[in-house]
């Protein structure tokens, strides 16, 4: 907006005539503001009463259209302490018998205690531990057995207990080294037999290391193991042969899949090292690169910073700020040829990694092959040592303070009814129930699992609808008889600055409240839902109505304002109107179910179709929609064209009256200049 000097000759207070002049054209838009405020405010109402309607509808209404709804059951337990049950649709009523045997466990072993003063930590090697034969730089191999699969582990003395922790993590089991007590925790990831697992050594090396760690047990899984290898005749024999092709094809997968990465990477170094060789000016447009200019200038930048680093005996701030400046600068530019060479050691790297990885890979994985075929030899050697009894030193498991123990992996195993059921986990899902064991029964005992129909549930069902609707019908109610509000309209901007914060928001409020006083629209979707209420539904050859459930209005004189068109149930103990009486709908729910979901189904799926009729998309209101929300939303996008247009109006009117009294203001000015010129003929002072 431009600054306006005005009255300087005249003396007229000229801002506030022209904003009188103008001041019809200003109400007209203070009108239409108001006008697309109030509008607005209906909009609001409009979208938070929608959003609950639609909620009913979609939801409660929707579930209710369907005798799945009604169809619940409850299964007890007549000993919780053993199991819980959660009972599905698909469950039979009846009584059945459950017997526990075990219950399902994770492989669990706790290390022997390495040190009683706390000496080891996750970066102690294995050739330091007291007691440990590993030798510095020896090799150590010990395999993880998994269900069927097993995964070597390679490591040396020199490796830490973090490296030992990081590999059986990555063979698939837990593990940790607990440094407070000095103690190597592992354990299966899940339950279950076929998730324990075995530690066996493949080499004296991975034997040692193992015992050294306090984890090398001889239980069950871990004496199974060595056999399976002890009783190969050499790697020829088939079953070797074929756990040789299972490892080979899986290190091939590997890196396959190493491969594509070195490639991503590969293709992320070049592009950084092309980057900045082009923004130095190093590689032209067809890739050559002059790398013998490259170096000089590098070394240059070395030279110029030991030039700058040097401090005259006579420097002033201003040479002083000059020069940390430069060297700045200077510094900034070997970080980045630093950088590049980082890149280029990398790039290098990462292709004799990729060479190497496609080089096993080549003449059908023979070299892969040829590495797993070893470790093959090694295991059947060393199995066999340790089966005939060439190998001891195994860790005891004492379960006393220091000692190692080994929990064994194991499934839970239940009787239903005399057959037996086996899980991985503590849940049996049979013929429709969920079945979670806690504990195992007791010699002898056998806990009865009784599933029947839940009634309470069906009533639960019913009841919540009702509240669900009554709210909503209440709601409606209120604001199409909300108080009326003569008078009110939204506040100008002039307005709210003579009111305090809380009255504007009080008068808005209470704007708000009445904006859809005796509203068409409202009373068109309220009258839906009150006539689907009110409708009778054939049922066994017998019209029905909600009454004939003990459900009913309390009447005009009972009922509070805007509850008049709420439901009741007879007997709600939670209904203070009608807890006294006798409760129809739970008594016919027990002994006429059939009855009840006929008729509750049928007047959900007339709500649904009558809602959903109104919901439909036209050219006033969009899909599930119940108000003109398209034809609201283009009439406040005119206001706002017509209010831009008034402002249009608004300005062309004050710049007129402006030229006008800028016009006024340069006559009287001459007319002062002519007459001071007169007087001055005349001798005036």
């Amino acid at each position: 907006m431009p600054m306006r000097i005005t009255g300087m000759n005249s003396g007229l207070d000229t801002e506030s005539i022209i904003a009188e002049l103008v001041k019809a054209k200003s109400q007209k838009k203070v009108k239409l503001q108001k006008s697309q405020t109030k509008l607005g405010y209906k909009q609001d109402a409009w979208k938070t009463l929608n959003s609950k309607i639609l909620n009913l509808y979609s939801k409660t209404i929707n579930n209710m259209a369907f005798t799945t709804a009604y169809k619940q059951q409850k299964t007890s337990v007549s000993n919780e302490s053993v199991a819980s049950v959660i009972t599905g649709k698909d469950a039979v009523n009846g009584v059945q018998n459950l017997q526990v045997t075990s219950l399902a466990k994770s492989g669990y072993l706790t290390g022997a205690q390495l040190s009683t003063n706390g000496a080891y930590s996750g970066s102690t090697k294995l050739s330091e531990i007291a007691g440990s034969s590993v030798a510095s730089g020896e090799a150590v191999t010990f395999s993880v057995t998994v269900g069927s699969e097993t995964r070597d582990i390679k490591l040396n003395g020199d490796s830490t207990i973090s490296d030992v922790v990081s590999q059986l993590k990555n063979a698939g089991i837990n593990a940790n080294f607990d440094e407070r007590n000095q103690r190597l925790f592992v354990s299966a990831k899940t339950t279950g037999k076929d998730s324990d697992f075995a530690l066996t050594a493949s080499t004296e090396g991975g034997f040692k290391a193992l015992s050294a760690l306090g984890i090398n047990v001889m239980d069950k899984l871990t004496e199974a193991q060595y056999n399976v290898y002890a009783g190969f005749a050499d790697t020829n024999d088939p079953e070797a042969q074929a756990l040789i092709e299972k490892e080979v094809t899986r290190q091939a997968e590997v890196l396959k899949s190493q491969i594509l990465d070195y490639n991503s990477k590969i293709d992320e170094y070049k592009k950084n090292i092309s980057a900045f060789l082009k923004d130095k000016g190093y590689e032209d447009e067809d890739g050559n690169v002059n790398i013998t200019s490259l170096d000089a200038d590098y070394q240059q930048l070395l030279k110029q910073k030991e030039f700058l680093s040097t401090v005259p005996e006579d420097e002033t701030e201003e040479a002083k700020r000059a020069r940390e400046d430069g060297l700045k600068k200077v510094e900034d530019d070997i970080k980045a040829y630093d950088s590049y060479k980082e890149e280029q050691a990398k790039l290098a790297q990462t292709e004799a990694d990729k060479a190497a990885a496609e080089a096993k890979l080549e003449n059908d994985n023979a070299a892969i092959r040829s590495s797993v075929t070893a470790d093959m030899e090694d295991k059947i050697d060393f199995a066999k040592k340790v089966v005939n009894g060439q190998i001891s030193g195994f860790t005891q498991t004492t379960g006393d303070e220091t000692g190692a123990t080994r929990i064994e992996g194991d499934n839970a195993v239940i009787s239903l009814n005399g057959a037996k059921f086996t899980s991985t986990t503590n849940n049996f899902e049979i013929n429709g129930l969920t079945i979670s064991v806690k504990n195992k029964t007791a010699p002898g005992e056998t806990v009865t699992l009784t599933t029947e129909n839940d009634y309470d549930a069906v009533y639960g069902t019913i009841k919540n609808f009702i509240k669900e609707y009554n709210e909503l019908i209440n709601e409606m109610d209120k604001l199409y008889n909300a108080k009326i509000t003569r008078g009110y309209e939204p506040l100008s901007d002039e307005e709210k600055e003579a009111m305090s914060d809380r009255d504007i928001e009080k008068y808005e409020d209470t704007l708000k409240e009445s904006i859809l006083y005796r509203d068409s629209t409202l009373n068109e979707v309220s009258n839906i839902f009150k006539m689907a209420m009110m409708s009778g539904f054939e049922v066994n050859g017998k019209t029905m109505y909600l009454s004939d459930f003990g459900i009913n209005k309390l009447g005009y004189f009972n009922a509070a304002d805007n509850e008049r068109n709420a439901y009741h149930i007879d007997g709600d103990p939670d209904d203070a109107n009608t807890m006294g009486k006798s409760d129809v709908l739970k008594s016919m729910i027990a002994s006429d179910p059939d009855t009840v979901v006929s008729f509750f189904t049928q007047l959900s799926k007339k709500l649904y179709a009558d809602i959903g009729k109104k919901m439909q998309s036209n050219n006033y209101s969009s899909y599930n929609k119940v108000y003109n929300d398209k034809q609201m939303q283009k009439e406040y996008d005119d206001y706002t064209s017509k209010i831009a247009a008034q402002e249009k109006k608004i300005t062309a009117a004050e710049d007129k009256y402006y030229k006008q009294f800028a016009a006024m203001e340069t006559a009287l000015a001459k007319l002062e200049s002519k007459s001071n010129a007169i007087a001055g003929l005349l001798g005036g002072s």
